[in-house]
Formats: C-alpha cells, sequence, structure tokens
C-alpha cells in the first residue's frame, strides 16, 4: 500500500485530503505543520508528500528545501489557494510535482496523486 503525508494546518482540509485518499487504498499519514511533517520521516516510509504552503512552525516552502536535501527523488504536491507566477517558478526550480488549488477539487487532488504515483 502506498503511503501519503499530507501536511497542512487546516483541521477540515487536512481530514478531508487523508478521507479521500484512504478511500482510494492509500495509506494515509497527516501533520497540521512542517515540524510535525518533517518528523514523520524518520517514522514511516512516504511514497509523496502533499504539504500546503502557509503554515505554523514551518512553511511548506520549508518542508520541501528539507525534502529535497533529504530525499531528492521525494515527489511533492503543493496545496494552496494562492499560488502565484513567481511562486510556480521557484516550485518548478526546487522539482515539485504539481500543484491542487484551494478550494480543493478532490477529484482532481486524486488525478494528480494517482499521475504523480505513477511515474
Amino acid at each position: 500500500m502506498q503511503r501519503i503525508l499530507v501536511i497542512e494546518d487546516d483541521d477540515l482540509s487536512r481530514e478531508g485530503v487523508a478521507e479521500v485518499l484512504a478511500d482510494e487504498g492509500y495509506e494515509v499519514v497527516v501533520a497540521s505543520n512542517g515540524v510535525e511533517g518533517l518528523a514523520m520521516l524518520s517514522t514511516y516510509q512516504l511514497e509523496l508528500v502533499l504539504t500546503d504552503l502557509h503554515m505554523p512552525k514551518l512553511d511548506g516552502w520549508g518542508v520541501i528545501a528539507h525534502l529535497k536535501q533529504a530525499h531528492p527523488t521525494m515527489p511533492v504536491i503543493i496545496l494552496t489557494s494562492d499560488i502565484e507566477i513567481d511562486a510556480k517558478r521557484e516550485a518548478q526550480r526546487l522539482g515539485v510535482q504539481g500543484f491542487v488549488n484551494k478550494p480543493l477539487n478532490l477529484a482532481e487532488l486524486v488525478r494528480r496523486v494517482k499521475h504523480v504515483l505513477l511515474r
């Protein structure tokens, strides 16, 4: 079973994403901020990380920077409500596999996750 980490500070979004992905047959691990999310990396073998950008303690950019150093092949999808051109360029430079805009379209999220995990 493929394991996905969802890092999202909004409780409803985090639990909604986790539930939808679990219904699709994925094992889902959740964290409410970047610090918690990075701690999960030493506990679980993960196939994908979904992260919000704007969170307390450590934002999504910090998570991505750490992942790209410690786990350079780990695929990442950003969940965000405000992605600007400069942020998209930075994400591409860091090797992020894509974005899912908020409010989340859960069908689009599932399609994106499946696409990334098939690579």
